[in-house]
């Protein structure tokens, strides 16, 4: 589960300014020619970087070329890639899948213990933060078409458990008049991690000591990628003893016990009701993703994926789809607070959408700003907005 590290580099004074320059570029998987999403591009000897988007897109501003960037993706191998000078066209970067190999172990009580393995190792590194922002992209769709976007820049406070603080910088948003919207969804965003504070001998969470008898688990696969032997564990609740229904799959690197990917899919993480004696929510359904990087110590989180999907039920028409969906990446992540910034979840009673409208626009900011990179698709979702009856600072001139 991956971190996008965006601090320009340190020029040296024997290097001129105009040495700084932008390189644009675009992750594809070399077997079937696909983009590859979220994969993380940073800078050899430096503490430059970012991610790909949901293309396999990535831009870095302000880097001193030539430069050697190192790419990464879980399910495919590292690739160290020379860049002499930025060029007019983006950079191309195939990146060659992992193999999977057969895995040589009895599985029996072996997924368990490898669980509570890295349950343990959880536990040790949990008190280590790393201290840097956040960017947080929410749409929200009924019957397929957009409704309402939200983009919020937080400070954050994260382990290898979680988002452990947070606080609001700056957002914008755009809205439709519609029948539901989703005023403090990022709640989910904050709220997905693994449970670090049960009593150890009672941990009943996807990932703990005793996962192995509230969860069916299966060996999905063992993959090679450098060093690295990943173990991919599908895991389904078991009725009655897990605390939610759930199901999913789990990716621990074998040697170092680090949690590097989580994905699940729950029926009862939320039960929302609307404000309607006629209109109902059913069939409510939430999928999270969290990903990490790998680090010497603790895991470091990269982003997380939330998407909630339900059907609007009235007497009067057929179910109406509704989606609401939210994409968090974590990004100039460094091991000390900054002086300047808090870190403390928000208040209770404050929304998303609230909060926002607080803050002045700042159009530099997000124009300036290759961390908010939309991709085609999410700039086709913002034209949608330009008719009659949106509003919002994303659409102000």
């Amino acid at each position: 589960m991956k971190t996008a590290l965006l601090a320009g580099l340190l020029l040296a004074t024997t290097l001129p300014l105009a040495a700084q320059q932008r390189l644009t570029g675009k992750i594809l998987d070399a077997a079937t020619g696909q983009p590859v999403p979220y994969a993380s591009v940073s800078v050899l000897n430096s503490t430059a970087g970012t991610t790909s988007n949901a293309e396999g897109e990535f831009e870095l501003r302000g880097i001193v070329l030539p430069a050697k960037l190192l790419v990464s993706e879980l399910g495919h191998q590292r690739d160290t890639v020379a860049v002499a000078a930025a060029a007019t066209a983006p950079l191309l970067v195939r990146l060659q899948p992992t193999s999977v190999l057969l895995p040589e172990v009895q599985v029996g009580s072996y997924l368990g213990d490898l669980i509570a393995q890295a349950y343990r190792q959880m536990r040790r590194t949990n008190a280590q933060n790393t201290y840097g922002q956040a960017f947080y992209r929410q749409v929200t769709r009924i019957a397929g078409d957009a409704t309402e976007v939200q983009e919020m820049v937080w400070n954050t406070a994260t382990n290898s458990a979680g988002m452990d603080g947070s606080a609001f910088i700056t957002g914008r948003f755009a809205k439709k008049k519609a029948r539901i919207s989703f005023n403090n969804f990022s709640n989910l965003t904050k709220s997905v991690g693994f449970n670090m504070k049960d009593d150890s001998l009672t941990q009943r969470g996807i990932v703990g000591l005793n996962t192995a008898r509230c969860y069916k688990l299966s060996l999905i696969g063992v993959t090679q990628n450098g060093r690295q032997h990943l173990v991919e564990i599908g895991f389904e609740s078991k009725p009655g003893l897990a605390p939610l229904t759930a199901k999913g799959t789990l990716v621990i690197d074998e040697t170092t016990r680090q949690v590097l990917h989580m994905r699940f899919e729950s029926p009862d993480l939320i039960a929302i009701k609307i404000n309607s004696v006629v209109d109902k929510l059913k069939e409510q359904q939430v999928i999270c993703e969290m990903d990490f990087q790998p680090a010497p110590n603790a895991a470091l989180l990269s982003y997380i994926k939330v998407d909630y999907q339900a059907a609007l039920v009235s007497p009067l028409e057929r179910n109406v789809a509704i989606r609401a969906s939210s994409f968090t990446y974590f990004y100039n992540g460094r091991p000390t607070p900054d002086a300047s910034a808090t870190y403390a979840s928000p208040k209770g009673g404050e929304v998303d959408l609230a909060a926002i409208k607080k803050t002045t626009y700042d159009p530099a900011f997000w124009q300036n700003n290759p961390v908010v990179k939309r991709t085609p698709l999410e700039e086709q979702v913002m034209k949608s907005f330009e008719q009659k009856g949106a509003f919002g600072t994303m659409l102000t001139p």
